[in-house]
């Protein structure tokens, strides 16, 4: 590789980030950084169960015989197979789906 071409290439990324940074300066980083990254990680862990979830949701919600509250408790179970914690959406929106 030339120093030209390395030069270009170092160009190219430095645009890149400079795009993907935006209208932020390094102190607002977290802002906007760690709400994203903290949202993206629970997407991560909902995905297993998140089609299964979104099935018997509406499937209970079509059935139109469960209180709200019974619905949670009954998803809580169907999603937390192998978790400590009741965590679902039963959005049809994912991170994957959004980009």
């Amino acid at each position: 590789m030339t120093q030209h071409t390395h030069s270009e290439l170092v160009g190219l990324i430095w645009n890149i980030a400079n795009k993907l940074r935006g209208p932020y300066r390094p102190p607002q980083y977290r802002r906007v950084m760690l709400p994203m990254i903290v949202l993206r990680r629970l997407d991560c862990v909902l995905e297993e169960n998140h089609e299964k979830v979104v099935r018997k949701y509406e499937q209970l919600k079509r059935e139109g015989k469960y209180k709200e509250e019974a619905i949670v408790k009954i998803l809580g179970k169907t999603a937390s197979e192998g978790r400590k914690h009741p965590l679902f959406n039963t959005s049809h929106y994912t991170f994957k789906k959004l980009l």
